[in-house]
């Protein structure tokens, strides 16, 4: 196998996981959650984690070594440890980057600062060495079967498609941060104003501060509302709070959009009718 046919299985196995990762959250919560840290439908953490067995299991053929002669429950270990190394490392980065987690393991027993737990970690070991002895000598074989070209139009489309989606997620986020620092700074501001006016009748702190977002919620786009709705809590607690806020005030606008679309709808319906009978009177 070259890179090309490794960067072409990250691609499938990325999406793949997003489909578990999808299908998993809307089985245990009851509602669609569209997951992962990308706006499109991929989560590369599962492409990376297969990929890296698929070169390790390659590896291990090259040198004489086959899936037969490997003990079941070395794997396990090996594939336990590699994936939480891997979870551990990518919930890290993100952290250190963008001051947020994706996924929290606090209230699972035998977890290491919310980033991993022992259950996922064994879980994940178990498909680890499912597709070790499973999959990895099929893929070898598909790998083989299709010419190097086409792997190179596959890589190419693999990376143009992450790459654009990773500018266009970045993009967002970038904006998302702003925009709950100026929901931070809108309370900031309620409160100072509250010192010199709460005698005078001011009308409630909450509305101001929730109409302030309310504005700042329409004005985002599609791409932004997927990125804050993705982020699972912020490091720090001011910044959580502006968030939790502004979750808040997209949810009411998309809330209000879903209802004007279906008044809209039942309109032109109505509007539909009346033409035809008017048609149907003449």
């Amino acid at each position: 196998m070259d890179i090309c046919s490794y960067v072409a299985w990250f691609g499938l196995f990325s999406i793949l996981g997003w489909v578990y990762e999808c299908a998993y959250c809307a089985i245990r919560t009851k509602r669609w959650d569209n997951r992962g840290f990308l706006f499109g439908p991929v989560c590369p953490i599962y492409g990376f984690g297969v990929s890296a067995l698929l070169i390790v299991a390659q590896a291990l053929a090259s040198s004489g070594a086959t899936s037969a002669n490997a003990a079941w429950w070395q794997v396990l270990l090996c594939a336990s440890a590699g994936s939480a190394v891997l979870e551990y490392t990518t919930s890290y980065v993100l952290e250190k980057c963008f001051h947020a987690r994706w996924w929290d393991y606090s209230n699972v027993p035998l977890n290491l600062n919310g980033r991993i737990c022992l259950p996922f970690a064994l879980c994940f070991g178990a498909v680890g060495t499912l597709l070790y002895y499973f999959v990895c000598p099929l893929l070898g074989g598909a790998t083989v079967s299709l010419p190097l070209a086409a792997w190179e139009v596959l890589a190419l489309l693999t990376v143009g498609l992450m790459s654009a989606d990773l500018a266009l997620t970045l993009s967002a986020l970038t904006d998302v941060t702003q925009r709950v620092e100026r929901s931070r700074a809108d309370f900031d501001a309620v409160m100072e104003t509250a010192v010199d006016d709460l005698a005078s009748g001011r009308r409630p702190l909450g509305t101001d501060l929730e109409a302030a977002a309310h504005r700042t919620a329409e004005g985002m786009s599609l791409v932004q509302r997927r990125a804050l709705k993705s982020i699972r809590s912020y490091t720090s607690e001011r910044r959580e709070e502006g968030a939790a806020r502004l979750r808040r005030a997209v949810a009411r606008v998309e809330s209000e959009r879903r209802a004007r679309k279906h008044a809209d709808g039942r309109t032109n319906g109505a509007s539909d009718t009346d033409a035809t009978d008017a048609r149907d009177g003449r």
